[in-house]
């Protein structure tokens, strides 16, 4: 425990010089990832993070909803904020009756994945996961057998829900897609810029170019959607409500903050 203690000390001082986020956290999980592999060279970690290379991928893996997610630079790095994606749409499941999930922009499969395994796997919902990116996809699929066992979701290579067949039955639409305005997705630290995918985080302009493409889609596809479920970026959060409610006039749309109590979702029923 004392060498342990040590190290731990001395990661974690490395780190506060090179002003490394998340340094007491990140000290521990690095120094329980150099016990756990053996052939892990310290040298070579603190190489890779001086260059501000995301602690994740160095690692492999990300937890989300209390799974270990693998990731790789073709995926996005999963947030904990976006867990409450997950965990509000198993109380729409329940309250609307819903029996197909659609998960749009799935990257690592991280929601569409955790929303399974907390259904249980039942055998009368179905889950639908799609991606324009055939990397990420291969990426989901792995972290599918992972973390299920078992191949259960339906992984459709396409542009937004282009290759969604027609669903009859009460259908929830989740979306984590890319919102982050292209000037200010430009003044991104150094992490997000040279190694997470722009494809799943510059959203355009105003950052609504994805979410105006889907709610565009939607509209020539039939499918019995009875709540859409989405994340966006606090800057464009009255602009991702005003897009809302004209897309989908007919229906109910209803802000929610975050776990930090920023205005972060769109619920549109």
């Amino acid at each position: 425990m004392r060498s342990n203690l040590a190290q731990i000390f001395r990661i974690r001082k490395f780190l506060d010089e090179i002003k490394y986020p998340d340094s007491q956290r990140i000290a521990r999980e690095i120094s329980h990832f150099l016990n756990r592999n053996k052939r892990a060279k310290e040298e070579k970690i603190f190489n890779r993070l001086h260059l501000s290379e995301p602690w994740e991928y160095i690692r492999g893996n990300c937890e989300f909803c209390n799974n270990n997610f693998t990731v790789t630079k073709d995926t996005l790095i999963p947030r904990v904020e976006s867990e409450q994606l997950v965990y509000d749409s198993l109380k729409y499941i329940k309250e609307l009756d819903i029996k197909n999930i659609i998960d749009v922009g799935t990257g690592s499969g991280c929601i569409a994945i955790s929303i399974a395994k907390l259904l249980n796997k039942k055998a009368n919902f179905s889950i639908y996961a799609t991606d324009i990116s055939k990397k990420a996809l291969k990426i989901a699929k792995e972290n599918e057998l992972n973390i299920l066992k078992q191949e259960y979701i339906g992984w459709l290579l396409c542009n937004l829900i282009e290759d969604i067949p027609t669903l009859k039955e009460p259908t929830l639409l989740v979306a984590n897609l890319p919102y982050i305005p292209t000037k200010q997705y430009k003044k991104l630290e150094k992490s997000v810029l040279e190694y997470e995918p722009k494809i799943a985080l510059d959203g355009g302009e105003m950052g609504l170019d994805l979410y105006e493409k889907l709610f565009k889609q939607l509209q020539t596809k039939d499918i019995n959607i009875k709540a859409i479920y989405i994340e966006t970026e606090e800057s464009i959060y009255k602009e991702t409500l005003s897009l809302a409610k004209n897309s989908f006039p007919k229906m109910k749309v209803t802000g929610k903050k975050d776990c930090y109590s920023r205005d972060r979702f769109v619920l549109i029923k």
